[in-house]
């Protein structure tokens, strides 16, 4: 059956990122081994390293109650398994936010977070790092009442008075009533560990189930799902866009599309509705349901497909492919294909790799002039060796030109630490606009506004008045990262390495500023849903200003990481080139004293330059190994496929 699109392609991008990583480990121990003055290299690479393990590709699943969310992650995941993984039935199956993603561990495990913790300000990344405020179920994956148990439990609400659902920021018209009482989830947030192939290789499913649990959780629309690669929206075939559904394509969607770039997809579930009625051509009526969707929710008709997950998983399951390909479930796997290959092209183009393999790269040339260099030395010598006398004039020589091309490295490297320590002075002024001071004075500002005016309008104002002085705050950053750009030109221009380019080296805060726009207009938007609208002050309020104030602290840190990064990796390219030509020089010069001292002692030996070329060669051969690898340099990575014609991979030997 060919409908392994998906994880032949999710595979094959954790081959890639693997290959790549075990390059970077290879280069790194080549390092240790030839260069062990190389601790700012490392770094580089450590980096690059770092940005492969913490990959991965996030899918989030937004609809409301009963579109089939639940049986269309059964679908995904029914390759390893061959049955349904997670429990499913009519209604309500998942009633809080669920997260599903692997360890790389063989323990399947569940953990909840108590819908209690609402009653606080704590944001769900924080709870994340307390562990004792969660639940923890462990669980047989493979056991399938022992899974159906332990995954149940997500399903599980409690009955509490209106008021209480109130507090914890819940709009009761969207709650199921029980007498005076009313259904709320009896939990936050669920993780679920399974070992799974997909999830281990990289897959990360998020199921926001229902306009309740976006609208009350505003950390799920400001943070977690313009953080996915792909968001699919679910609808139903039959039905079409309903008013909640629409709602909250508006209210949560539309503003991650529109400000933040997060790619969005629609899926009509439950197209096999179609094929019950004889009279109708179900071919039609998708083709028409799907330019509709398409024309009302301004998306590409490309990105709205039809599938039966239902249909999907039983065919799997069954192993007919007949009722797969009815299923179109393909469609949609090539939709989060395409996906996937954008974010791959971003990693492949992501500055930290660029970096680790220009170093690399840049290594490789400079050994190789070093060793060309040495060959030379070493044929001249073994022609022209007449006599003791002769042989000390050459060496002489040689030592005299070696010692003054190493006496211009030494005299680069003061020239660098001295260009390092001025940049260093720059962090101050440079972090000074976005310091935590200067972020909780706006919090604090804002706070104020707030409590003088606590309404709607006053509500858009404080948000708006709060954003403005980020970007404020953000605009005299940019001016002080202008000033040191140009230092760091002034630099790249003083240095004798013209091939390396400066602008590369540059501190780039773009993204950042483009985040922070964006969620800026994101929560202009978010704050006019109704739940914010008509609440006074509560938890939800408090909660959502909360989020929002925790988000642009999030980015604040990371530009601060960044910054400070940046301080640290600018030179490095300079610094490194530099410190591995000297220790180049310095090896050459150690053996070509010891061959002057064996030929003044009447024994003519060129074997400790023999010995340093080939010393030379091997390493040459090593690193120019490394980096065929990939492709070449100083971009040997080899390159994305192209989103568009995405074609089944092939399945290599041994996967």
């Amino acid at each position: 059956m060919e409908d392994a699109i998906l994880r032949q392609h999710i595979a094959d991008y954790d081959r890639w990122k693997k290959a790549l990583d075990r390059q970077f480990a290879s280069f790194n121990t080549w390092l240790q081994e030839h260069f062990p003055n190389s601790a700012g290299a490392r770094q580089v690479v450590q980096q690059a390293r770092a940005l492969l393990a913490e990959d991965q590709f996030t899918l989030a699943l937004v609809g409301e109650f009963s579109r089939g969310k639940t049986e269309l992650i059964n679908a995904l995941l029914s390759h390893t398994y061959g049955k349904r993984l997670l429990p499913s039935k009519p209604g309500r199956t998942t009633m809080c936010p669920t997260e599903i993603f692997s360890d790389g561990g063989e323990q399947a495990s569940l953990r909840l977070l108590p819908i209690e913790t609402l009653a606080t300000n704590t944001s769900l990344e924080s709870f994340r790092r307390i562990p004792q405020k969660w639940v923890t179920h462990e669980f047989d994956a493979s056991d399938a009442d022992a899974t159906r148990e332990a995954l149940m439990k997500v399903a599980a609400s409690k009955s509490v008075t209106p008021e209480e659902a109130a507090r914890y920021g819940f709009d009761r018209r969207h709650l199921d009533g029980k007498g005076k009482l009313v259904e709320i989830p009896a939990w936050r947030y669920a993780l679920i560990c399974l070992p799974h192939p997909l999830l281990a290789q990289g897959l990360r499913i998020i199921d926001t189930p229902g306009l309740n649990a976006l609208g009350n959780e505003p950390e799920l629309t400001l943070s977690t799902l313009p953080s996915a690669q792909a968001v699919a929206f679910l609808l139903s075939a039959d039905a079409g866009v309903s008013g909640t559904d629409l709602n909250m394509w508006e209210t949560h969607l539309v503003p991650l599309r529109e400000h933040r770039g997060t790619a969005v997809m629609a899926l009509l579930n439950k197209i096999d509705t179609m094929w019950d009625d004889p009279d109708e051509d179900a071919e039609l009526l998708l083709r028409q349901m799907r330019a509709q969707v398409s024309k009302l929710l301004e998306l590409p008709q490309d990105s709205v497909v039809g599938v039966s997950a239902k249909k999907a998983l039983l065919a799997r399951q069954q192993q007919d492919p007949e009722l797969l390909q009815q299923s179109r479930f393909a469609e949609f796997e090539k939709l989060l294909v395409q996906r996937l290959m954008e974010h791959r092209q971003k990693v492949a183009e992501h500055r930290s790799l660029h970096q680790a393999l220009t170093l690399m790269a840049d290594t490789r040339d400079l050994l190789k002039r070093r060793l060309n260099s040495g060959r030379s030395a070493l044929t001249h010598l073994q022609r022209n060796s007449t006599t003791s006398v002769e042989q000390l004039s050459e060496l002489a020589q040689l030592q005299q030109t070696v010692r003054d091309q190493h006496k211009l490295c030494h005299q680069e490297l003061l020239t660098l630490k001295s260009s390092q320590r001025m940049l260093g002075r720059q962090r101050a002024s440079l972090l000074a606009p976005i310091s935590s001071q200067q972020l909780q004075a706006l919090i604090d500002d804002t706070s104020r506004a707030l409590h003088e005016r606590w309404t709607p309008l006053g509500l858009a104002k404080a948000i708006d008045g709060f954003m403005e002085g980020v970007d404020h705050q953000v605009e005299n950053l940019q001016r002080e990262v202008v000033q040191a750009n140009r230092l760091v030109d002034a630099v790249f221009e003083r240095s004798k390495l013209k091939n390396l380019n400066a602008y590369e080296q540059h501190l780039n805060i773009h993204s950042f500023r483009v985040a922070l726009r964006g969620l800026h207009r994101q929560a202009a938007q978010l704050r006019r849903s109704p739940q914010l609208l008509l609440a006074r002050r509560n938890r939800l309020t408090e909660r959502f200003l909360a989020t929002l104030a925790s988000e642009v602290g999030r980015l604040y840190s990371q530009m601060i990481s960044a910054v400070d990064g940046w301080l640290e990796q600018a030179l490095e390219p300079l610094k490194q080139h530099v410190q591995y030509q000297k220790h180049l020089l310095n090896r050459h010069l150690i053996k070509l004293t010891e061959l002057k001292q064996k030929t003044q002692s009447k024994r003519t030996d060129l074997r400790a330059l023999e010995e340093e070329v080939l010393r030379n060669d091997n390493a040459l051969s090593t690193l120019e190994e490394l980096l065929r690898q990939s492709g070449s340099a100083p971009q040997p990575v080899a390159p994305a496929p192209q989103a568009d014609n995405v074609m089944p991979l092939k399945a290599t030997a041994g996967s």
